[in-house]
């Protein structure tokens, strides 16, 4: 097994982070002793290397909002966001 390298690919200045966290009721019963987590609200933060300094509420002059909310269909919603053309 090969150790993994800690160096960005060569398109460096074209890498998006994402981080994402989901809130979660556990309302439904899967079964007696357990039950089902719903997700509820999906957050979603984003920047690339120029937006790294911005604050959470800020915009990135390359990538835009930075803070993004999913409700309803949350993970849907989020991989449908995730999977748009950038400007």
């Amino acid at each position: 097994m090969r150790p993994i390298k800690d160096v960005l690919p060569s398109t460096g200045d074209k890498v998006l982070h994402v981080f994402y966290d989901f809130e979660t009721t556990q309302n439904m019963r899967y079964s007696d002793k357990a039950t089902l987590h719903v997700p509820e609200l999906g957050c979603l933060l984003q920047f690339c290397s120029q937006g790294e300094d911005v604050e959470n509420t800020g915009n990135c002059v390359r990538c835009g909002k930075r803070k993004h909310l999913f409700w309803g269909e949350t993970v849907g919603n989020m991989l449908t966001y995730l999977r748009e053309p950038s400007p």
